[in-house]
């Protein structure tokens, strides 16, 4: 059944003069293989065609030559005069629409209450089906009404005398709507209140229950209200939530009404790496924790086209007490969380948020020992610092270049800093600079235009600058949570330091050698100092290296003193022969030394 097929079915028995309640139970026959809500949608919408389309071509038929032989070929003789009765009964009209869509939606809201968590006695439910049964009714005879009042308008048979009792009759459908909906929402609002308690306090016991596989607990969490919650990023299509059984599912909980910055590392995080099986076993869910009017469907769609995972595909259906319980019992406070469930619908960790923006599918399984695990092999490098952000700094890390990350709000202190690299640049020294900017977007994105505009240095992108201070939060939160502190951890120290460089316009410049483990620091005017003495102690950098030339500028007391260490190393052919002293740093020559065999 058609929505058009439908229409003209009600008007053609308008158009007959049949009583309403006859032309009524012959709608309910055409849609009697459909449960109500659906004969009701499939109803209203055929009257909003009807109505819609013969006001469309009243309003347009003196202006519109198409319009004007529409109106002929169905019979509007006097378009005038179907405006004026349409005025005459529009505010009755209006009133009526709305309450019957109201209706309408409560009688599906009814349908998809998850009703296997609530005991209700038999009478009570038949009660309730009986009142959906005598609304749903009601609503199809008012359809009619307005059906049979729109073809007696375009027959021309309006008379003044008639012209009240239509209106009351609309009137008096108003007021039945209106106390059939009072009634009918009042005893679903009582049924919801149940049900949502039930399934609140069903969520509280299930995570402690233990689970043959998730399907339990992901049904319950998504899927209550609709059997295919889930939106495949890559097909398009709703699915249900036996995709995700059997493994570990991450949800991730953010707000809609934020630009989603984090959400743009967690897909940067997750498409720059890979694990070494061929099919990853976790899976991503987005679910966006505060879905309304204001936000909008369009919102959305566009961030659910955006990301590579899984998505909630209708927000609105997902229970609130679903809701309720993220909010109460996962601590959701409105900023990005990601809480992982292992296959069997067990949480490992409340948020991996920081680990997954730090390390990506390398966290996996995304436990707090496995984070402490990558925290204790990890040292402060610019591999930490940059971790793929860009794919040309990674390269350029691998083939040894000096690479040089600066930030400053101050344009003059960043033309005076690269004016003094370029001139180090020219000396033959391999390095590069580049611009990550500041944790304050607006003034970044002047410099950064600055930056662009001027040619002064490499830069990351607006967005890989977002990302790449997001990670620092993330490394900071993440080492604040393990207990490692400020004033004993030398990496927490420099996290902090920069993020604290960052609250004010000072300049600051990190060095370091190709994948070396040392990374060097120069805040503020010392960076333009030093730097500008290039030619006092840019002759040492061939032997001792640019790190541990600059260093010693800085500080020469320290080459005041021979270094005897040495080190004892099996030969490669794979080795670059280039090593650091580990006492003071230098670059270490190398000296072949033969032992005997038969010793």
């Amino acid at each position: 059944m058609t929505v058009h097929h439908m229409s003209c079915e009600m008007l053609q028995h308008s158009a007959a003069d049949q009583p309403s309640d006859a032309t009524t139970n012959a709608v309910l026959e055409l849609l009697e293989k459909h449960r109500w809500s659906t004969k009701l949608a499939i109803v209203l919408a055929a009257l909003a065609s009807s109505y819609g389309k013969y006001w469309l071509i009243a309003q347009l038929c003196l202006t519109n030559p198409l319009a004007f032989s529409l109106a002929a070929i169905k019979g509007m003789s006097d378009s005038t005069k179907f405006t004026i009765m349409l005025n005459h009964r529009s505010k009755a009209l209006r009133y009526l629409l709305e309450k019957m869509v109201s209706v309408t939606k409560c009688v599906m809201e009814f349908e998809i209450l998850p009703l296997q968590y609530v005991t209700l006695d038999y009478d009570a439910m038949a009660m309730m089906k009986t009142q959906i049964h005598i609304a749903s009714y009601w609503v199809i005879r008012s359809s009619v009404a307005c059906a049979s009042q729109i073809t007696s308008m375009i027959a021309s048979r309006f008379e003044r005398a008639k012209a009240m009792p239509a209106a009351w009759e609309l009137w008096s459908l108003v007021q039945k709507i209106t106390y059939i909906y009072a009634g009918l929402s009042t005893k679903f609002d009582a049924f919801n209140q149940q049900i949502e308690s039930k399934v609140y306090l069903r969520l509280l016991n299930l995570f402690e229950e233990v689970h043959v596989d998730n399907h339990d607990v992901l049904y319950t969490l998504f899927a209550l209200k609709d059997d295919f919650p889930l939106r495949d990023s890559f097909s398009q299509k709703k699915v249900g939530v036996d995709v995700l059984k059997n493994k570990v599912v991450i949800i991730f909980i953010s707000r809609m009404d934020e630009y989603p910055e984090k959400l743009l590392l967690i897909i940067q995080q997750s498409r720059n790496k890979s694990l070494t099986t061929s099919e990853e076993p976790y899976e991503i869910v987005w679910l966006p924790i505060n879905f309304s009017a204001e936000v909008g469907e369009r919102t959305h769609n566009q961030i659910a086209d955006m990301i590579p995972w899984y998505s909630i595909s209708e927000p609105s259906k997902v229970s609130p007490s679903v809701m309720k319980f993220i909010q109460q019992v996962w601590h959701f406070k409105g900023d990005p969380m990601m809480v992982v469930l292992d296959s069997y619908g067990k949480v490992l960790s409340l948020d991996a948020f920081d680990m997954i923006a730090i390390w990506g599918p390398k966290a996996y399984p995304f436990t707090i020992s496995r984070e402490r695990e990558l925290w204790e092999e990890q040292s402060w490098t610019m591999n930490l610092l940059l971790d793929d952000i860009d794919p040309l700094l990674s390269y350029w890390m691998e083939d040894g270049k000096i690479i040089c990350l600066f930030g400053s709000n101050d344009l003059g202190w960043v033309r005076e800093l690269t004016k003094r690299m370029k001139d180090i640049s020219e000396a033959g020294i391999r390095v590069e600079l580049i611009y990550v900017g500041s944790k304050n977007f607006e003034q970044t994105r002047n410099i950064l235009t600055r930056v662009m505009d001027e040619e002064l240095s490499n830069y990351l992108s607006h967005i890989n600058i977002n990302i790449f201070w997001l990670r620092l939060d993330s490394m900071q939160s993440s080492r604040l949570r393990l207990g490692y502190a400020i004033e004993s951890d030398s990496i927490t120290r420099e996290i902090n330091s920069l993020l604290t460089y960052d609250s004010v316009s000072t300049g600051w410049l990190l060095v370091s050698e190709g994948t070396s483990t040392e990374i060097f620091k120069l805040v503020g005017n010392e960076v333009l100092e030093y730097l500008s003495h290039f030619q006092l102690w840019g002759e040492r950098v061939r032997k001792q290296g640019f790190l541990n030339a600059l260093r010693k500028s800085l500080d020469p007391s320290s080459t005041t003193e021979p270094c005897d260490y040495s080190i004892i190393t099996p030969f490669s052919e794979s080795s670059d022969g280039v090593a650091v002293c580990k006492k003071c740093k230098s670059l270490m020559e190398r000296h072949v030394m033969y032992q005997c065999g038969a010793c």
